[in-house]
């Protein structure tokens, strides 16, 4: 008889490394997401680059959910220890306050992030970008990502997980596939009709953009494009869960507790570990979205099969 060693060779699991946030390590997020990076970075023996961007959501003006600028201090901290040069990086947004990169300054300033300097990653009103072909996806062949996110070799993207109107939940995949595209691929990535450059989306006229299933199709293959077969790291903050965006300008109560700190290098695995931690806390599925997993799975983002490791 002979044996097929090759499936009996179980293929191995993403790690996701989480430290649950309680009433007694709340005032400690920095330093719990800082020993999170250091734990990943050490276990996956990872070469850390002399640049390292940190991409973050500064919030918008009226939000008050957005992670504060000093939950991300023990990260940059971290990092000017190693020498590593590092600063914030963002891309702006196809309306709003923050569609341009003077007024998003401002919000920026506005939302208390003082502690680094800030990069607009795709120019003053969002057009600086570079095209990133990509083959497994069935939306988009290629995808408009900000010319300053396409640039380094290591990024470390910090995410919000929260809920979403349109996608049902946000985490590192959105934070990839919206959060790197420029103002004019986040208007591609939305859109079913074609806005000339000049225009740029009615939000009024909700026929004409993609939403749930298809929307979270066309933001995992622009997360596909920014990602480019680069390894990143993924750190996310599942505190302040509420029901929708940071982009979202009206103030939000959230409507679960406090989950935790996580960190990993597959952007696909910590949102479904995140996912999946705070169904089984709760008792029920706490957003709408999950069916994202097994299709960016599908078009190569990343794993849906995870091992989470408590850390503390």
């Amino acid at each position: 008889m002979t044996l097929n060693f090759i499936n009996l060779i179980k293929p191995m699991k993403t790690k996701v490394l989480f430290t649950s946030i309680t009433k007694n390590n709340k005032n400690n997020i920095a330093d719990i997401a800082r020993r999170l990076l250091e734990k990943t970075i050490s276990d996956n023996n990872i070469k850390l680059e002399k640049e390292i961007p940190l991409k973050i959501h500064p919030g918008t003006r009226g939000n008050i959910s957005y992670v504060r600028a000093e939950n991300y201090q023990g990260i940059i901290d971290f990092l000017k220890e190693k020498n590593i040069k590092t600063y914030y990086i963002e891309t702006n947004t196809a309306t709003g306050p923050r569609s341009n990169t003077t007024s998003h300054l401002q919000v920026i300033k506005e939302n208390g992030f003082a502690n680094l300097p800030f990069v607009i990653a795709d120019g003053e009103k969002g057009f600086d970008h570079v095209k990133v072909k990509i083959d497994t996806g069935k939306h988009f062949q290629s995808c408009l990502i900000a010319g300053k996110l396409a640039e380094p070799k290591q990024i470390i993207v910090t995410s919000h997980f929260k809920g979403h109107i349109m996608s049902g939940f946000g985490g590192a995949i959105k934070q990839l596939g919206i959060g790197f595209a420029s103002a004019r691929g986040k208007i591609d990535a939305h859109c079913k009709i074609t806005i000339p450059d000049n225009e740029t989306i009615d939000w009024s006229k909700r026929d004409i953009l993609y939403d749930g299933k298809e929307f979270r199709q066309r933001s995992a293959e622009y997360a596909l494009a920014a990602v480019n077969h680069k390894q990143y790291l993924y750190v996310t903050y599942a505190i302040s869960i509420v029901e929708n965006c940071d982009c979202d300008g009206a103030p939000m109560k959230p409507i679960y507790e406090d989950l935790g700190i996580f960190a990993s290098l597959d952007p696909v695995a910590i949102d479904k570990a995140c996912f999946d931690l705070l169904q089984k806390r709760e008792g029920k599925k706490p957003f709408d979205g999950d069916d994202i997993f097994a299709y960016a799975e599908e078009i190569g983002l990343g794993s849906t099969q995870y091992e989470l490791i408590q850390f503390s």
